[in-house]
């Protein structure tokens, strides 16, 4: 009885303010759960494979690593990104991060779940999961991290503990604001480790919403194994 009360009361409040959807901005059923239509879900594109072995980029070539991590080994052991950061799925995690509509990461975090069902050996033998921090001024004017609501669905799902490990200690200029060779410099020394956090001999999965060049994983993991983290690996949204 409740729940059909709640439905009646969403399905009237939806149809005073239509709910639109987040990646073309289309007018939504009025309990549409996912905040996203059908057509624009159809249109969101996992990472093609082959991947490289360490970053997770997608291959063209038969190459077990892509040129980067030929040249520089990053400091997390592997990364891997479901979907690739384009078309529907840039405006849902825009429209998420920085326009604050919540409920979206349900629907991103269903997303990553279903990924990582798909491939059990993303998660095998990690024994915690943390994720990348906002600096405290930039959290307390966004209100939540994306990166660390994604850990908590994950952790429900698999069971795996979270820790709040890391924090920034510098206001950088936002990374999707820079040129690439910007942001391979931009988070230099701009992350530490959360006093009393313990990580030593630990398999850490370090999440994100969205990784490019891999310059924020790779400060965070180069902060992670220095304290004793046994291995990093990584794990986004998109790429």
């Amino acid at each position: 009885m409740t729940e059909t009360i709640a439905a009646i009361a969403k399905n009237f409040i939806n149809l005073i303010y239509p709910l639109r959807c987040a990646g073309c901005g289309k007018d939504l059923e009025p309990l549409n759960e996912a905040g996203v239509c059908g057509l624009c879900l159809s249109r969101i594109r996992p990472n093609p494979k082959p991947n490289c072995a360490r970053c997770g980029r997608s291959l063209e070539s038969g190459a077990k690593l892509c040129a980067d991590c030929k040249r520089t080994r990053p400091s997390f052991e592997k990364a891997s990104s479901a979907f690739l950061y384009e078309g529907p799925l840039k405006e849902i995690v825009h429209i998420f991060k920085y326009k604050g509509r919540l409920p979206l990461a349900k629907t991103l975090s269903k997303m990553v779940i279903a990924f990582v069902k798909d491939d059990p050996d993303i998660l095998s033998g990690v024994d915690v999961l943390t994720f990348v921090p906002l600096h405290s001024r930039r959290l307390k004017e966004r209100g939540f991290n994306q990166s660390g609501i994604l850990a908590s669905s994950l952790s429900k799902e698999f069971a795996i503990p979270v820790l709040d490990a890391l924090e920034k200690t510098t206001v950088t200029k936002h990374q999707n604001e820079l040129t690439r060779e910007a942001r391979l410099t931009n988070l230099k020394g701009a992350f530490r480790i959360r006093k009393g956090v313990n990580i030593a001999g630990l398999s850490v999965m370090l999440l994100d919403d969205v990784m490019t060049t891999g310059a924020t994983l790779n400060e965070c993991a180069k902060v992670l194994r220095r304290h004793g983290a046994r291995e990093v690996r990584c794990l986004t949204v998109a790429r």
